[in-house]
C-alpha cells in the first residue's frame, strides 16, 4: 500500500464510449502520485522540509511537533498535529532499548479507512458487503539502533568525504574532510570525536601528513591530541584544523594518518589501529564548484532512484539507560543528521551572503592561479592564522546642547565579545563623518592638539579619552572629558579590543552542543535608511548569554554589541550575525530591509 515503485509515464486516453473499470481509476492516481514524487526526489531531494521539531517533556516522553519531511522516494510525510509520546510505546523499543543509543526515525504510511457499502458484493465469505472508502496518507514512528553512513544520506557526500579512524569500545573517531583542493590554497579539516556509554576518561592523538600538504605555519606533519579533563559517559567534540596545499599544478594526492603514530587511551587501557589511514584528495585548478556540478551529473539516474533502502528521516537521537524494570532517557540530540531540504524563499534569502561565507562550506574555493603564480611560489602566498581575538566597534557619545570644555561624558555599558578576562582597550577620536558608509577618514590616538591645523584638518571635537574594562562581566564603558570649545552635539570614538591569543581552548569551549542554539529576535526588521533599531538574541540550553554581533557583509550599516542596528543610506537587504562567546560554533542570522517606501 506504500506505492514504494516508480511507475511508467502511462496514463488514461479517454473517449465518449469508453468503460471505466477499477483499473483505469488506480492508474490515473498512480501516474500523477508517481510524476509528482519523481520530481519531488529530483528535484527538491530528501529531508525535513518545515518543522518537526523534538523536544523533551521529561526523562521518558517527547513531543513531536507539526512539520513536514520528504522521504527518499519523493513521498510527502506531514505531521498535523502535534502528540506527546513515551519512548516504550514507540515501534522497535524493545529490539533496541538495550543498545544504550536509539534512533527516532520517521516514515510514510497508507492506512484503509472509512467503510461503505459495495454494490457488487465484497465477495467474502460472510456475505457483507462492505469496503474501504478512502486511503489515509499519514505517518509511522519507528526506533533503530543502527547508525547510517551519514555520507549516503545527502548530497554534500559530492564535496565532503568522512573517514572513519577508530570506531570500536564506544569511541568514534571520524576525519571529515573535502574530496577537492585547489592548487596554493587552504582547505578545513575537523577530527569530530564521540563516546557513547564510556564512563572512563579518554586520551588521543595521532599525526597526519601528504606530500603537498603543510600547516599554516610551514609544518609537514599535523599533530592531533585531546585529553578529556571533563569526563561524561556521552560527548560530541568537533575540532578543526587548517592545512595548506603547496602544489602548483594538478596531481592526485592524499593524506596519512600513520598507525605507528596513533594512540588512544580509554582509562588506563591503550589501543592502536591495524595500518594506515590513506584519505584520497584531488588537486584541481578548476573551480571547485564546476567539479561539483561535474560529479553530480555525472551520477546514473537509476542509481539514485533506486537507493532508498535502510534510508530515514531521522528525528532525533536518544541516548537512554535501561534496567529490568524501567527505562529513562539520559539525553537526545535534535535532527542528528541535519537532513534538511531548502526552500526557495530560504535560499533567496541567503542569495546575498558573499563569497568568504562559502569558502568555509567549500575550503579551496577560491579560483584558479594564473601561469605566473603557478611558476613562480612566493612566501606570500602562505595563509595567515585568523585572528579571532580583536574585535572593534564605534560608540557615539552625546555632548549635549552647549557642551562645557573640562566636563566629562560617558557611553553606555556595553558587552565588548570577548568573553571574560582581560583585555587591552585601544582609543581614537573617528572624524568620519559618515562611519556607516564611509570607511576613509582620520582617526585621532591622543591630544590632537600636538598637530598644527594647517597640516591636518579635523572637524571631530579634542577629547581625552578614558576606557573602563570590567573583566568579570566582558564589558567596557567609555568616557571623555571635553578639551576645547565645540558645536558639535556628539563624538564617535573607535575602540578595539584585544585579549592574548590562547594556546589551547578549554575543552567546555571545544564541545559541539546539539541543545545550545542562538536566537535573534526579531528575525526580521524593516527600517529606514539611517534608522535605527534594537535586536535582542539569547542563547537556548547555556547559562552563558555572552553575544558577539557583526554585519554579513560590509558597508551594509552597523551593529553595536548590545544589538543596535543603525542603517546604511542605501537601500537593501542586509544580513545580521550573532555569535555565542562560549560556543564559537553557535550562531543566528536575522535580516533587515532597508527601504524608504512604508
Amino acid at each position: 500500500m506504500n506505492n514504494k515503485q516508480y511507475y511508467k509515464c502511462d496514463r488514461n486516453h479517454y473517449f465518449f464510449g469508453k468503460l471505466m473499470t477499477v483499473r483505469d481509476f488506480q492508474s490515473e492516481q498512480i501516474y500523477f502520485n508517481s510524476k509528482r514524487r519523481l520530481g519531488n526526489r529530483m528535484l527538491n531531494g530528501s529531508g525535513i522540509v518545515s518543522g518537526l521539531n523534538i523536544i523533551l517533556v521529561d526523562n521518558k516522553t517527547f513531543s513531536l511537533e507539526t512539520g513536514m519531511a520528504i522521504d527518499y522516494m519523493g513521498r510527502e510525510i506531514v505531521v498535523p498535529e502535534a502528540s506527546v509520546k513515551r519512548l516504550n510505546i514507540i515501534k522497535g523499543f524493545e529490539e533496541n532499548k538495550d543498545k544504550g543509543i536509539v534512533y527516532l526515525c520517521i516514515g510514510y504510511k497508507e492506512e484503509l479507512k472509512e467503510t461503505t457499502f459495495s454494490v457488487a458484493g465484497s465477495g467474502k465469505s460472510s456475505g457483507v458487503s462492505e469496503e474501504f472508502n478512502r486511503i489515509s496518507e499519514g505517518y509511522e514512528l519507528f526506533l533503530t539502533a543502527e547508525e547510517p553512513k551519514e555520507s549516503g544520506l545527502k548530497i554534500d557526500s559530492l564535496l565532503f568525504q568522512s573517514i572513519p579512524i577508530y570506531s570500536k569500545d564506544g569511541i568514534y573517531l571520524t576525519l571529515e574532510i573535502v574530496r577537492y583542493v585547489n592548487p596554493g590554497k587552504t582547505m578545513k579539516l575537523s577530527v569530530v570525536f564521540e563516546k557513547e556509554n564510556v564512563e572512563a576518561p579518554v586520551k588521543y592523538s595521532f599525526d597526519m601528513s601528504g606530500e603537498f600538504f603543510k600547516t599554516v605555519k610551514g609544518d609537514k606533519v599535523l599533530n592531533v591530541d585531546y585529553q578529556e579533563t571533563e569526563v561524561s559517559t556521552y560527548k560530541k567534540l568537533r575540532r578543526e584544523y587548517t592545512l595548506w596545499c603547496d602544489a602548483y599544478t594538478d596531481a592526485p594526492a592524499h593524506l596519512t594518518v600513520g598507525k605507528d603514530t596513533f594512540n588512544l587511551e580509554i582509562g588506563t587501557n591503550k589501543f592502536g589501529i591495524d595500518e594506515d589511514i590513506r584519505i584520497p584528495i584531488a588537486i584541481k585548478s578548476e573551480p571547485i564548484r564546476e567539479l561539483i556540478v561535474n560529479d553530480f551529473y555525472a551520477q546514473h539516474f537509476d542509481e539514485i532512484v533506486d537507493d532508498v533502502d535502510d534510508k530515514y528521516i531521522y528525528l532525533a537521537k536518544f541516548h537512554i539507560v535501561t534496567n529490568q524494570l524501567t527505562y529513562f532517557i539520559e539525553g537526545f540530540e535534535k535532527h542528528p543528521f541535519r537532513q534538511y531540504i531548502y526552500s526557495n524563499d530560504l535560499l533567496r534569502l541567503l542569495q546575498g551572503i558573499s563569497d568568504d561565507n562559502f569558502k568555509s562550506l567549500a575550503p579551496g574555493s577560491e579560483g584558479v592561479k594564473s601561469e605566473e603564480q603557478k611558476t613562480k611560489p612566493k612566501i606570500l602566498d602562505l595563509p595567515e592564522p585568523k585572528i579571532d581575538n580583536i574585535v572593534t566597534g564605534v560608540e557615539r557619545i552625546n555632548l549635549g546642547f552647549n557642551p562645557k570644555v573640562g566636563k566629562t561624558y560617558y557611553s553606555y555599558e556595553f558587552v565588548h565579545g570577548l568573553g571574560e578576562g582581560n583585555i587591552a582597550v585601544v582609543t581614537a577620536i573617528d572624524n568620519k563623518t559618515n562611519y556607516l558608509t564611509d570607511d576613509k577618514g582620520i582617526l585621532v590616538f591622543g591630544d590632537k592638539g600636538i598637530f598644527p591645523k594647517e597640516e591636518i584638518s579635523i572637524s571631530a571635537p579634542n577629547v581625552q579619552v578614558a576606557a573602563i574594562a570590567n573583566s568579570e562581566k566582558g564589558t567596557i564603558r567609555l568616557g571623555v572629558r571635553l578639551q576645547e570649545k565645540t558645536t558639535a552635539q556628539a563624538v564617535d570614538i573607535r575602540w578595539w579590543a584585544l585579549k592574548p591569543i590562547e594556546t589551547k581552548k578549554n575543552e567546555e569551549e571545544l564541545v559541539i552542543d546539539e541543545n545550545v542554539r542562538v536566537v535573534i529576535t526579531p528575525n526580521t526588521a524593516r527600517v529606514k535608511p539611517l534608522e535605527q533599531f534594537r535586536f535582542q538574541a539569547h542563547i537556548e540550553g547555556s547559562s552563558s548569554q555572552e553575544i558577539r554581533w557583526s554585519m554579513a557583509e560590509n558597508n551594509t550599516g552597523t551593529i553595536d554589541n548590545n544589538g543596535l542596528y543603525t542603517a546604511p543610506s542605501k537601500e537593501g537587504v542586509y544580513e545580521i550575525k550573532a555569535y555565542s562567546v562560549k560556543y564559537e560554533n553557535k550562531s543566528d542570522s536575522a535580516y533587515v530591509v532597508v527601504s524608504s517606501l512604508d
